[in-house]
């Protein structure tokens, strides 16, 4: 009688339990031709090998870097996938449009809307600097900071933001943190040519904003945590909003919406 397969296989459900992901996320992986699990059990259920455990490895690190499904599966079904390859070059296509934003803001500030405005042929030169791809994925915050793990740690508990990867270097810096928020997942990088952490002595130049469901407690919080609050609760615009920046000079904007009148 033949040896049984020495391989390891794993059921939905315990391929669910292992990883964190749904039952509901990997059947709707197997319906779109995304990870089709070939094995079958004695009593019919699929089997997820560990080839499949790996193409599932790949979509996780490409769903982190910004890929839809569509993508990624046209990655997926070419002969050899080469994943730092990829990651590289959405990271490199991530910088040169936080690089091209960053210059943008600088040019409206040389020349305000108010100025261009008074010569309808300069409205040339603002299309010239809109992309015409249309935005197919969720934007990533993109944030430098001087002391990358530092910021991952102080920024958990300074707005409570969700713990996410830290990438170190051979020499145990790191050079790259993510968190997980309201607003998606947010990256932290540190200092790069053309990229640099904001100049305290300096007006800020951004702003990123986020929607909290308790505003009065999340600014307490951030108080207690010592974060440098700008400008103290108030409410604009039909939400409840306060700015802060933190340890490094980013300006954060935290809101809760409030309920439309009658």
């Amino acid at each position: 009688m033949p040896d049984p397969d020495p391989s390891p296989h794993w059921r939905v459900g315990a391929l669910s339990t292992a990883t964190g992901l749904t039952v509901r996320t990997l059947h709707h992986y197997n319906q779109i031709g995304l990870l089709t699990p070939a094995g079958r059990s004695g009593g019919g259920h699929r089997l997820y090998s560990a080839d499949d455990v790996r193409r599932l490895m790949i979509i996780v690190i490409l769903r982190r870097a910004g890929l839809g499904l569509a993508e990624i599966k046209r990655v997926l079904d070419r002969d050899e996938v080469d994943v730092a390859a990829l990651i590289e070059r959405q990271t490199k296509d991530l910088e040169s449009a936080l690089i091209d934003t960053v210059a943008f803001g600088r040019r409206l500030r040389e020349a305000p809307i108010e100025e261009l405005s008074r010569d309808p042929t300069r409205v040339r030169e603002l299309i010239n600097w809109v992309q015409p791809n249309p935005i197919t994925a969720q934007p990533v915050v993109f944030l430098v900071y001087a002391d990358v793990e530092l910021a991952h740690r102080t920024l958990i508990e300074m707005f409570g933001f969700g713990p996410g990867v830290i990438a170190r270097g051979d020499d145990g810096s790191v050079g790259y943190a993510e968190l997980s928020g309201p607003i998606g997942n947010i990256r932290l990088h540190g200092p790069r040519p053309g990229l640099s952490a904001p100049d305290p002595a300096a007006e800020p130049s951004a702003m990123t904003v986020v929607g909290v469901a308790d505003v009065a407690a999340h600014f307490d919080r951030a108080v207690r945590a010592g974060a440098t609050i700008e400008r103290p609760l108030r409410t604009l615009f039909g939400a409840r909003e306060y700015l802060a920046f933190d340890h490094e000079h980013h300006l954060w904007c935290f809101q809760q919406e409030l309920p439309a009148g009658p």
